[in-house]
């Protein structure tokens, strides 16, 4: 993806920062394409490598002790992948993989690289701070709508998170292929639940699915469901 296209980044870290300083970014490093389901980070390497989101959508995933999967969220086109260990290389290993689903274009680039870009645009540090408070009142407010919402309204609510990270063209058909139980855990609800939400979504016409797979067809009818 050559820096000159200038798209537009949606809502992502690519979207915050001036014109310039995104060219200067997406000068460095070399292009990567991951198939759907591929690994872009795995959890526990020892790595600093950053990537960043041309095309496609990654779900950020923990492995837990007791062998289960947990899905943290769903980042797309334009957010920064690995920044953490990037900036702080003595911190360990990658805490959690990213995961690929669907084909997947990113600008890889060194940690060392990122930082030296950091240092040297002023305005980029307070853009990466943006991006994270960003995350954390999406996460904040999942669990908040765990308490106060039923599962079919907080499943909208997620869906319309997915709507607005694509951008600009977020009025368009949005496809999310994430399974039945990791709907129930970016939700926090079970599977049962999410199966019932489904069906009641399907049943005023605002969604579709397909085995790995919600389309979402009715953006301006899910707002006014989701409230």
């Amino acid at each position: 993806m050559a820096p000159e296209s200038s798209p537009q980044w949606a809502g992502g870290f690519l979207g915050l920062l001036s014109p310039q300083d995104r060219s200067d970014l997406l000068r460095l490093g070399h292009n990567r394409r991951y198939r759907a389901d591929a690994y872009v980070i795995i959890q526990g390497d020892h790595s600093e490598s950053v990537f960043l989101v041309t095309e496609g959508r990654v779900k950020v995933v923990v492995d837990t002790v007791d062998g289960h999967q947990v899905v943290l969220t769903v980042l797309g086109r334009g957010d920064v992948l690995g920044e953490f260990e990037a900036i702080d290389s003595n911190g360990g290993p990658r805490i959690a993989s990213n995961v690929a689903l669907e084909p997947v274009e990113c600008r890889a680039l060194a940690g060392a690289d990122f930082r030296r870009w950091i240092d040297s645009h002023p305005d980029a540090s307070l853009a990466l701070l943006k991006t994270i408070i960003r995350r954390l009142r999406a996460a904040d407010r999942r669990r908040t709508a765990s308490g106060s919402l039923d599962a079919t309204h907080r499943l909208a609510a997620f869906l319309l998170e997915m709507v607005d990270q694509a951008g600009p063209d977020g009025t368009s058909d949005v496809d999310l292929a994430l399974t039945q139980e990791e709907l129930a855990g970016l939700i926090a609800s079970s599977r049962e639940s999410v199966v019932r939400a489904l069906a009641a979504l399907r049943a005023r016409h605002l969604v579709s699915t397909a085995r790995r797979r919600i389309t979402i067809v009715d953006v301006e009818g899910l707002r006014r469901f989701a409230g």
